[in-house]
């Protein structure tokens, strides 16, 4: 197998590695969430991947990076979910891109104010095998608001977020605001990916829109410096502002692993200091942004 070809299935089938983690979470007594349909969208592979997670330990400088990573995952599904419930009702849609074996529309009862729906965007490979388990185990479990599947390949430079949200039959509303989440995605586009992915998403937001971006910042990380290819799936702090700053967006709040925000007392603070590595951003489309400059994006997201 291809280099290339390991990582593309790694990508694919994260979605049930992270679903079985949230598993794990749930069954604590001071669990952050719970997720009931967790293990079953993991499946034995989850629990395989998760369990063998620990080659990439030397690039963050964590020992027993598998367990570090378990932790992670509690910690960011909690801090998507607080943003979520902050935001719901303010929006009539979202957008979750990477949406993987996600269950929010199915656990969260704040999901009932997206009366457009949870728009979940994956590639179609993984939004099959989730939809096979949810008729198959799951019985076709229901959600608090309708649900619409979106394929799309974020690495496919012929289709974007505007071509597919847009297409005819579509209940996205492209002249009401939508939070967008990007959970463990842009960390996987590589280079030219993740500024795709940032326009993308500003080609479709009305103003007002929110924007919940999980990224990397390898900035604080001399082996991941030093590693191939590993800054091309990062972001800075810095980056991240300039880049969504000229994309329209504005009131940047960052949150990095550690920190109080992105804590819940589940960060090991006497082993490591927070963590830039594991980071947030969350801003808000500008009000003054138009339609023509929407457009223009959309344009040149198709030639990023």
């Amino acid at each position: 197998m291809a280099a290339s070809d390991a990582v593309d299935n790694f990508t694919n089938d994260s979605a049930m590695m992270i679903a079985w983690e949230r598993a794990l979470e749930s069954k604590r007594p001071d669990a952050l969430f719970v997720d009931p349909l967790a293990e079953a969208l993991a499946g034995t592979k989850g629990e395989t991947l998760s369990a063998g997670f620990g080659n990439m330990s030397q690039m963050f400088g964590f020992e027993d990076w598998a367990a570090f990573h378990k932790t992670w995952v509690a910690v960011r599904t909690r801090f998507i979910d607080d943003r979520v419930k902050e935001c719901a009702c303010g929006f009539k849609q979202l957008v979750n891109l990477g949406a993987g074996m996600d269950t929010r529309p199915y656990r969260l009862e704040c999901y009932k104010a997206f009366a457009n729906g949870s728009f979940n965007v994956d590639m179609k490979v993984v939004n099959d095998g989730k939809a096979r388990i949810f008729e198959r185990v799951l019985q076709a479990p229901a959600a608090h608001c309708p649900v619409h599947r979106v394929d799309l390949d974020f690495k496919d430079e012929e289709r974007t977020l505007a071509t597919e949200l847009g297409s005819e039959g579509s209940a996205f509303d492209a002249a009401a605001p939508a939070l967008f989440i990007a959970e463990g995605l842009i960390m996987y586009l590589g280079a030219l990916g993740k500024i795709k992915l940032l326009k993308d998403v500003s080609a479709v937001a009305a103003p007002g829109s929110v924007f919940v971006l999980q990224y990397m910042d390898a900035s604080e990380s001399e082996v991941a410096k030093s590693t191939p290819g590993a800054l091309d799936n990062a972001l800075s702090k810095e980056d991240a502002t300039r880049e969504l700053t000229e994309l329209g967006w504005t009131d940047f709040e960052f949150s990095k692993f550690g920190d109080e925000r992105l804590d819940f007392a589940r960060f090991p603070t006497g082993r490591f200091p927070p963590s830039a590595a594991f980071s947030f951003c969350v801003c808000i489309r500008r009000e003054d942004i138009n339609a023509e400059v929407c457009e223009d994006l959309c344009h040149g997201s198709r030639s990023a």
